[in-house]
C-alpha cells in the first residue's frame, strides 16, 4: 500500500513538472462564507479581545493602578515616534509595490500601492494565521488592471521578502541581544516560531533550484499527514501543493531574478519588521517608562516570534498576554497593541469606505451626464 501511494506520488509530480510554465489561474475575491458565520466570528474574536483586555487591567490595577497622568512634551514625542513607525511600516511596504509594479511594466500607481499594502494587512489582521492577506492583494491587483502574472507575483514576492525580512532581524536580535529575554520557555518558543517563519520561503527557494527534491519533500509530509489521518486525499493534496509551488516559484522569479531589487525589497523588509518591533519603545516611554531601545526592539522580536505560533487573527489573545508578561506595563501594552494591529483594521475601514464614497460619487456624476444628455 506505501509502495502504490510512493509510485503515485511520483507520477503526480512527474507529470506536474513535466509542464514547461504553470500559470497562475484567475484570481477571484475571497470568500467571505455566510453572513451568519461571519457574525459569529466576528463576535468571539471581540469577545476573546475583551476577556484577554479584562483580565491584564484587573491584574494591573490590582497590583499597580496605572495612573493616566497629562502628558508631557516628552510623552507627545514619544506618541509621534510610535505613530511614525506606522507610517515607516506602510511606507516601506508600499514602496516595495512600487518597485515592483516598474519592474514588471506595469503602471506605477502609488494609490494603488499604497491601498494594496494597507487592505493586506487588514485582511492579515482578521483572518487566522495571517492567511487572507495575499489572496485578497492578488485579487485586488487584478480587479484594477494589473496582469494575472504580475497580480500574482507581487504580493508573493513581497510575503517571502517580508519573511526573511523578519527572519533576518531574529537573526540579529536573537546573537546580539540574547540575553535581554529572561523567560526560557518563551525563548525557546520565540527560537521555534523563527524557523518556522522561514519554512515556506525555504520551500519556495527550493522548488525554484530543485523542484523534484521540494515537490518529494512535500509528497513525504502529505503521506504522513495521510497516515495520521489528518489529510483525506492525498493524492489530491501533493498535486494542490505541487502546483502551488511551482506557481509561486515561478511567479516570485519574475522580480527576484533582479538582484539589485531583490535586496532592495529585502531592506525595505528588513526595515518594516524594525519598525514594528520598535513600537514597544515608543509606547513604554510615551507612559514614563524607562527601557533602552535595543532591548525592547529585541523583547518585542522574541514576542513575535513566538506568536507567530497561534493561529488565532493578529495572534490576539497571545500578544497582549506575551507582551504584558515580559514589559509588566497596562497602557503601553494597550498602545503597542493599538499601533502595530487595531491601526491596520482601522486603516483598512477608512480604505473602503473611501472607496465606496468615490464609487457613490461617480456613479452620481454619470447618471447626471446621462440626464443631460
Amino acid at each position: 500500500m506505501v509502495k502504490d501511494e510512493a509510485h503515485s506520488a511520483k507520477e503526480i509530480i512527474d507529470s506536474v513538472m513535466s509542464d514547461d510554465e504553470i500559470l497562475p489561474v484567475e484570481p477571484q475575491k475571497p470568500k467571505t462564507g455566510s453572513k451568519l458565520a461571519k457574525r459569529i466570528g466576528i463576535l468571539l474574536f471581540v469577545i476573546m479581545n475583551a476577556v484577554v483586555i479584562f483580565f491584564i487591567a484587573r491584574d494591573a490595577l490590582a497590583n499597580k493602578p496605572p495612573p493616566m497622568e497629562p502628558f508631557s512634551f516628552t510623552n507627545i514625542l514619544f506618541l509621534l515616534g510610535g505613530i511614525l513607525c506606522l507610517a515607516v511600516v506602510l511606507g516601506c511596504e508600499t514602496f516595495k509595490y512600487v518597485l515592483m509594479m516598474r519592474h514588471l511594466g506595469e503602471k506605477v500607481s502609488v494609490r494603488h500601492a499604497f491601498s494594496t499594502a494597507a487592505l493586506g494587512k487588514y485582511y492579515d489582521c482578521i483572518t487566522p494565521s495571517g492567511a487572507g492577506g495575499q489572496p485578497f492583494q492578488i485579487w485586488y491587483l487584478r480587479s484594477n488592471g494589473y496582469s494575472i502574472g504580475a497580480a500574482s507575483a507581487m504580493p508573493l514576492s513581497g510575503f517571502f521578502t517580508m519573511q526573511f525580512g523578519f527572519a533576518g532581524l531574529c537573526l540579529i536580535m536573537f546573537t546580539l541581544f540574547n540575553g535581554a529575554m529572561k523567560d526560557p520557555a518563551l525563548k525557546i518558543t520565540a527560537y521555534v516560531g523563527a524557523v518556522a517563519y522561514l519554512v515556506v520561503p525555504v520551500m519556495i527557494i527550493i522548488s525554484g533550484f530543485a523542484p523534484k527534491i521540494a515537490m518529494r519533500i512535500v509528497a513525504f509530509f502529505v503521506r504522513i499527514g495521510a497516515f495520521l489521518r489528518i489529510v483525506k486525499n492525498p493524492n489530491h493534496a501533493i498535486m494542490k501543493s505541487v502546483k502551488s509551488l511551482s506557481s509561486y516559484s515561478k511567479n516570485i522569479k519574475r522580480i527576484t531574478s533582479n538582484k539589485r531589487l531583490l535586496i532592495k525589497l529585502l531592506l525595505l523588509s528588513l526595515v518594516f519588521q524594525a519598525a514594528m518591533c520598535s513600537m514597544p519603545f515608543f509606547a513604554i516611554h510615551t507612559f514614563g517608562g524607562k527601557i533602552p531601545f535595543f532591548e525592547a526592539l529585541a523583547l518585542c522580536t522574541f514576542i513575535q516570534a513566538a506568536i507567530s505560533l497561534i493561529p488565532t487573527p493578529g495572534n490576539s489573545g497571545a500578544a497582549e498576554g506575551a507582551f504584558y508578561i515580559i514589559f509588566s506595563t497596562f497602557w503601553p501594552t494597550l498602545m503597542w497593541r493599538f499601533l502595530c494591529y487595531y491601526s491596520f483594521i482601522i486603516i483598512g475601514v477608512l480604505i473602503y469606505g473611501y472607496n465606496a464614497l468615490i464609487k457613490l460619487l461617480e456613479r452620481k456624476k454619470g447618471k447626471q451626464i446621462n440626464d443631460q444628455s
